[in-house]
């Protein structure tokens, strides 16, 4: 069956602007700081600033606008919203007072699974926008995740069989080392055929003006951002800047236009101009991303002085373990619920609508 149009979630430009061109600057990015002939130190205040704090931090209390904020989401997750914190938690306390490498190392998995999930939901996002039918489109469904994993999952192995690394997920040894050579070796090569595989599939679909042309573009972004940060160069800074520009900003644009903007515009005055409504809706996040990170460095870390003040508190390991505890909340939340807030169908009645799917 032959498709003559296919839907965006907004428009050509918001789509490509949101999901496309931030991986591609990052990419462009990471090249020129991973080929200088002379790297300068991975630590780059500025860097985190921006990476760390006003994207990947502030992605994650965007959650918010999806969940505790929206009328909807409140009724038809209830107990999940209720229960989700309490339990992530009472399970990181645990974790911690056994053993913070305990901790740090399950979270690091988590991490890793909802950023390969992320980057397949995007995926899935899009082939529904195509509106793929016929006996075929299972398959090419299954091969669309199979590449996205293959482009993601490979890297990732790759670099258990390299530890160390000169830059970490979360800390130093949260990844368990050991993983033979020949794995890391196999698990980058076999990349190669299965996104072969899947690019020849989606040109022959596009030469039928069948699929969503983001979906072939979304996968290729997302193999060469994860190997370009973890395999290609070992540097810190270009593991973050592939890393969480392709994660986070899209996840923004997702959040925006899913109920974020209409959240904040109802709340502003019907005469709020979009830029003030950005404001509104960004500044919120910035806010608390500011809050939780003043509290990481204050009770934790103690690394930024320049930012948030010397003489951090001494804790013990109880009162180590509650703060690390508490303070991963908001991102383990974050993990959880997006399991379930991105699913059309009656538990998100509005979704469908709100992405142009209906």
């Amino acid at each position: 069956m032959q498709q003559k149009s296919h839907r965006w979630l907004v428009s050509p430009r918001f789509d490509l602007g949101a999901f496309v061109v931030p991986g591609a600057l990052a990419l462009v990015l990471a090249l020129m700081i991973g080929l200088q002939l002379e790297p300068a130190e991975d630590d780059s205040l500025a860097l985190w600033i921006i990476g760390v704090v006003l994207v990947d931090v502030a992605h994650v209390w965007a959650s918010l606008y999806r969940t505790y904020l929206d009328a909807d989401a409140r009724a038809h997750h209830r107990q999940l919203l209720q229960w989700t914190p309490v339990l992530v938690f009472l399970l990181a306390f645990m974790a911690h007072a056994v053993s913070p490498r305990l901790f740090w190392g399950a979270l690091a998995y988590v991490a890793v699974f909802h950023f390969i999930k992320q980057q397949d939901g995007f995926v899935a996002l899009y082939l529904r926008a195509g509106d793929e039918t016929g006996p075929a489109a299972a398959r090419d469904r299954a091969l669309a995740k199979l590449a996205i994993w293959a482009g993601t999952a490979g890297p990732v192995i790759w670099w258990h069989t390299q530890l160390p690394r000169r830059f970490t997920w979360f800390i130093a040894d949260d990844f368990i080392p050991g993983l033979p050579a020949i794995i890391g070796t196999v698990a980058v090569w076999a990349q190669a055929p299965i996104l072969l595989v899947f690019l020849v599939r989606r040109a022959q679909l596009a030469k039928r003006k069948i699929g969503h042309p983001m979906v072939p573009l979304l996968v290729a972004l997302t193999a060469a951002s994860w190997n370009l940060g973890i395999v290609w160069f070992n540097d810190g800074r270009v593991f973050t800047i592939t890393n969480v520009f392709i994660h986070g900003l899209p996840y923004l644009a997702l959040v925006w236009i899913a109920g974020g903007r209409d959240l904040v515009a109802k709340r502003l005055p019907s005469s709020a101009k979009l830029g003030l409504t950005v404001a509104a809706f960004y500044g919120l996040l910035v806010v608390l991303a500011l809050a939780e990170e003043a509290l990481w460095d204050r009770l934790v870390w103690h690394d930024h002085p320049s930012l948030f003040g010397h003489g951090g508190l001494e804790l013990g390991e109880f009162g180590l373990a509650l703060s690390v505890a508490l303070l991963s909340v908001p991102q383990a939340t974050h993990y959880v619920l997006d399991r379930y807030i991105w699913r059309v169908g009656p538990h998100n009645p509005r979704l469908a609508e709100q992405l142009g799917l209906t």
